[in-house]
């Protein structure tokens, strides 16, 4: 195909004469390869051990990260407990009900996820990729401003990315004109959804990159574009459920992720520098993995050592909370809040669970005594 970039004066790598047939060195990128697969074997054989269950609360944590994190990386904070509940639900596990009620802006990120993940072998075309930008933005406003919604960019002004002061903007990127991104994404497109010969792994560098360049969407290319990358490592695993997020990564490496998307989209077609740094952040994803399977498994062993003892409604409610990582500790004014009791009730429920070993009270003092979960088991 043939494509105009007169109007340009910056040269970006879509304007390069063989665009888009990506090149890299096979020595040095399958040296880092290498390493990403073998945590990747280990990480999966762990959770093999573990069973089902941890699998599947693994998943649940991984999806929570995953979902946060990848709008975080926008500048966009969603309410963990609803996006929580929000996932449980979609993996059939147990959930919030009230935090389920509160979910808004929150449903169209859990949607995207779960639609990338577990329809991974769904294969990708145009209307999929605009349902998921309309999720993003079901009310057709991006921060307060009306956004094209659910269809590729038209505006005839220039797709920039720019920063500092009104005056004084540097263009960090130009993308494509409007009116090639339809030829671009279907190119795009065939690729996504074609067996190619080159790793999962490598593949999820390349179709982001691709996707990036390309920047389809007046807003939400970012999210959309880790979204297909959750896509494609769901391919490398053979399996819907994700124990690593590559988000959460990402966010952790924000500057480094945003100049080296630069460097890439600036460079030549040999992209051996962004794929393996793509692997190096899969590698750290799957490093972070490990803390998230022992939570996992921790609570199913806490589970399983107090299965038998009989525990109302409240005590549930608490130890739930206090199991997927409660910010602080309980204390008895905590407890009447978010049981909405009264403080006589709040004492005998955490007096109870102090019996069973359940909650144990906290050494440090304070102006209240806080409580804890008792995890020497």
């Amino acid at each position: 195909m043939c494509y105009d970039y007169s109007y340009i004066r910056t040269m970006y790598i879509y304007q390069k004469k063989d665009w888009p047939k990506w090149k890299w060195d096979e020595s040095t990128v399958n040296a880092q390869l290498l390493k990403v697969v073998a945590k990747q074997g280990h990480l999966l054989g762990r959770l093999s051990v573990l069973g089902f269950d941890s699998k599947e609360k693994t998943a649940l944590e991984t999806g929570v990260l995953d979902v946060l994190k990848n709008s975080e990386i926008e500048g966009e904070k969603l309410v963990e407990s609803q996006v929580r509940s929000s996932i449980a639900k979609n993996l059939g596990l147990s959930y919030d009900e009230d935090e389920l009620l509160k979910v808004s802006d929150t449903e169209g990120a859990v949607n995207i996820y779960i639609d990338s993940t577990r329809n991974y072998n769904k294969p990708i075309d145009s209307e999929r990729l605009f349902d998921w930008h309309a999720a993003l933005f079901p009310t057709g406003r991006s921060a307060g401003r009306r956004t094209e919604v659910a269809g590729y960019r038209t505006s005839k002004e220039p797709m920039q990315i720019v920063s500092g002061a009104m005056g004084k903007e540097q263009v960090h990127y130009e993308a494509p004109a409007a009116k090639e991104v339809a030829k671009m994404m279907k190119e795009l497109i065939v690729y996504l959804n074609k067996r190619t010969a080159e790793h999962p792994f490598i593949k999820a560098a390349i179709a982001h990159l691709w996707f990036e360049v390309i920047h389809p969407f007046e807003d939400g290319n970012g999210r959309i574009g880790r979204a297909l990358v959750d896509k494609i490592l769901c391919e490398a695993d053979a399996s819907d459920l994700r124990f690593y997020s590559f988000s959460n990564a990402v966010l952790n490496n924000r500057k480094a992720y945003y100049n080296e998307l630069n460097k890439a989209s600036k460079g030549d077609l040999n992209i051996s520098t962004w794929i393996v740094w793509f692997l190096d952040i899969l590698c750290k994803s799957v490093e972070h993995s490990e803390s998230i399977i022992h939570s996992a498994d921790y609570k199913r062993r806490f589970w399983q050592r107090f299965s038998e003892e009989l525990l109302n409604e409240r005590q549930l409610k608490v130890i739930k909370k206090l199991l997927d990582g409660f910010d602080g500790n309980i204390t008895s004014s905590k407890w009447t809040r978010m049981c909405k009791c009264t403080k006589m009730t709040a004492t005998r429920d955490i007096n109870g669970l102090m019996e069973k070993d359940i909650l144990i009270k906290n050494e440090w003092g304070g102006r209240s005594t806080s409580y804890g979960l008792n995890d020497s088991f």
